[in-house]
């Protein structure tokens, strides 16, 4: 229950008032809310296998590990762009160049959604992947992926399992049958069916086996035996874990204790977060996401995963007609620094995004992709027919909200406090970078 104090801010918001408050009140009452919501202070990953996070740094970084070795898991996940691409929708093998700079080959396809941030993933707490989460691990410990049967035995976390899929994509890192690599020669990985996942892990790891320093760096991580693609997502993971887990911003500092690490401004957006504007309903819990799927009319653009360049996002996984164009929540970790947003980019503001959820619908309708960045190129494949809002709206499972621009300012303080001080730090972020890699082909870094 919310104290008479924030019940009369809430009440002056708007105004042109300037609203001044007791800090210890507004700290009374969001203690209230930390308590009903058992939120904690994320800690960081321990124990980490330093040889193992080497290795998962040298393929995370390394174009080797896909197709036309021309692209690596940098390209789209990079520390330099907030460990995304900066873009609405990525750009895939055949692409040249890194964020905004990067352009796409002709005969090639826009990735259909937005190249995810990686902050924090290796949090425990996590067990879907991906905006559908085709990759899930479930109660038991098993997992649940594209690959079914032909998944390897030995993966660590939904993390590792996720890492296995890019490479087997076409469009994001394997490329087409008949596709010449970089070194001119043929791409063994792109002859192979779609389906054969078990296939394109085996050549990929023979590739990477193929050279003397990676064998030594596998070896150093895990002993003298034989390597598994397994090794190869566990690797990744603990890398990814290793690196991008950001565990000192404000909110964590206030968590432990520290009232003074938030604003008054940031406090009253979290009263409110949690309260009137009712975000926490789905981005809940420790990582700020309830790691399930709901539709909030986002608009779409772009290939599309499904006929005609639709997204109907869990429906593909499911089949199930309630979940068309519904997109897992995402989470709001450094969501200051992880524009665009949504599933396909759509926003490229952190106030917009904000402003669509208090009203999916008029949002919906009165979208500008070219006030939002999207490329000249995707902007004729908007949905925006009466017949395709209609088809959106008809799923959508979020209430409209009336915020004023002052709410929307506090929310944004609020989210500002959930972002780490080390995605500004050049220093830290250079160091999480190789010069190079085994393969010797170039490391993607901006200058």
């Amino acid at each position: 229950m919310m104290k008479k104090s924030f019940k009369l801010a809430t009440a002056l918001f708007g105004s042109f008032f300037i609203f001044s408050c007791n800090s210890g009140s507004l700290d009374n009452d969001l203690s209230e809310v930390i308590k009903e919501q058992n939120l904690k202070p994320l800690e960081e990953s321990s124990g980490t296998n330093e040889a193992e996070a080497m290795l998962g740094q040298a393929l995370y970084f390394d174009p080797i590990v896909s197709g036309n070795k021309d692209i690596s898991c940098a390209t789209c996940h990079h520390p330099q762009l907030q460990t995304g691409d900066g873009l609405p929708l990525p750009i895939g093998t055949k692409g040249r160049g890194l964020g905004l700079d990067r352009i796409k080959a002709e005969d090639r396809n826009f990735i259909p959604r937005n190249a995810p941030e990686v902050f924090n993933r290796g949090n425990p707490e996590w067990h879907t992947m991906f905006w559908d989460g085709r990759v899930e691990q479930l109660p038991d410990g098993s997992f649940k992926t594209p690959a079914g049967d032909q998944l390897p035995d030995g993966l660590k976390n939904v993390l590792a399992a996720q890492a296995l899929f890019p490479p087997t994509s076409r469009d994001e890192m394997r490329g087409k049958a008949g596709d010449t690599r970089v070194d001119g020669q043929p791409n063994e990985l792109a002859v192979l069916d779609n389906s054969d996942f078990t296939g394109i892990w085996n050549k990929l790891m023979d590739r990477i086996l193929a050279i003397p320093e990676y064998r030594q760096m596998f070896k150093d991580a895990y002993g003298d035996r034989e390597y598994t693609i397994a090794d190869f997502g566990n690797a990744i993971a603990t890398f990814e874990a290793y690196e991008f887990t950001y565990t000192n911003t404000p909110w964590d500092r206030y968590l432990k204790g520290d009232k003074n690490a938030l604003s008054n401004e940031a406090k009253l957006g979290a009263l409110l977060f949690y309260g009137k504007a009712n975000c926490a309903s789905c981005h809940s819990g420790n990582l700020f996401t309830d790691q399930k799927y709901h539709n909030i009319a986002v608009p779409q653009f772009g290939p599309g995963k499904n006929e005609g360049g639709y997204d109907y996002g869990r429906y593909n996984v499911t089949k199930n007609p309630e979940d068309k164009y519904k997109f897992r929540t995402p989470p709001l970790r450094n969501v200051a620094v992880t524009y665009p947003y949504m599933h396909d980019g759509a926003y490229k503001s952190l106030k917009d995004a904000i402003r669509h959820h208090t009203n999916p619908e008029y949002y919906l309708r009165n979208y500008d992709p070219a006030k939002n960045g999207i490329p000249e190129e995707l902007i004729p494949t908007l949905k925006n027919s009466e017949e395709d809002i209609q088809d959106m709206l008809s799923t959508v499972d979020i209430k409209p909200v009336k915020l004023t621009e002052v709410e929307i300012e506090y929310l944004v303080a609020f989210l500002n406090a959930l972002t780490s001080p080390d995605v500004y730090d050049d220093n830290k972020i250079k160091k999480s970078i190789p010069d190079s890699v085994p393969s010797g082909l170039p490391v993607d870094k901006l200058d």
